[in-house]
């Protein structure tokens, strides 16, 4: 009898540490926030992405393109059961911003890049705004070093993201514009980036493809960011 007594005693305290391992797995992942970079050309949906991981599926009609680097915020997402807190800044994607991006990466040591574009290269072949925006962010995160204003400073090994995402944004708006059978990782949207793709992989940084709708489908978004944090 004693021996039944102390193995339900054991077992009421194996759930309960589980429990407690559990909660604080979910206190941490809700106050821990994991720093994301989301970069590229100008209109290319970055403030709408920002907007839908703030206030899922309230996002406003964006009509004026985004000025500098505002300061970076916390957004909880959560989807089937996981569950994440990332933080992010909304960064315009004009030339004379690009060396924003820069300074967003060191100084918020981001872990994750998300590289937004959509499909103008594809609809207009001499727009190859996204391909220049595309070329600098592979030089930056490949780099042995910062250039910060002239100054150089060697990287650390955790100034790297750990991985960097690809992302093919307003797919509701041109999914059906392109010819394509086979997974959508072979889209023709991605081959004008092939060459980054292919230095972020000799650089040992795995590179995420992916599409989404960032105005039309938070599921898209988050499921997106999720993936990248479990995945990598």
């Amino acid at each position: 009898m004693r021996g039944i007594i102390c193995g339900d005693n054991l077992s009421v305290m194996a759930g309960f540490a589980i429990l407690l391992v559990e909660g604080i797995n979910k206190i941490y992942q809700r106050v821990h926030s994991i720093n994301f970079g989301i970069y590229g050309a100008t209109q290319a949906g970055k403030t709408t992405m920002n907007h839908q991981l703030r206030t899922r599926g309230e996002v406003p009609d964006v009509k004026v393109r985004t000025i500098g680097l505002h300061k970076a915020s916390r957004k909880y997402i959560k989807l089937d059961g996981d569950a994440h807190t990332v933080k992010t800044a909304d960064i315009g994607g004009q030339t004379v911003y690009w060396n924003d991006w820069l300074n967003d990466m060191r100084n918020r040591r981001v872990k994750y890049v998300i590289f937004l574009m959509d499909d103008r290269h594809m609809d207009k072949h001499y727009d190859i705004e996204q391909q220049l925006c595309w070329t600098y962010l592979i030089d930056t995160i490949c780099a042995t070093e910062w250039n910060i204003n002239g100054k150089r400073k060697k990287k650390k090994e955790n100034d790297y993201p750990i991985a960097v995402g690809l992302w093919a944004n307003k797919f509701d708006l041109w999914k059906d514009k392109y010819e394509h059978e086979g997974p959508i990782e072979k889209h023709p949207i991605f081959e004008s980036f092939r060459d980054g793709m292919q230095r972020l992989n000799d650089k040992g940084i795995p590179c995420h493809k992916y599409i989404v709708s960032a105005k039309s489908d938070s599921e898209m978004v988050y499921r997106g960011i999720l993936t990248m944090i479990k995945d990598y």
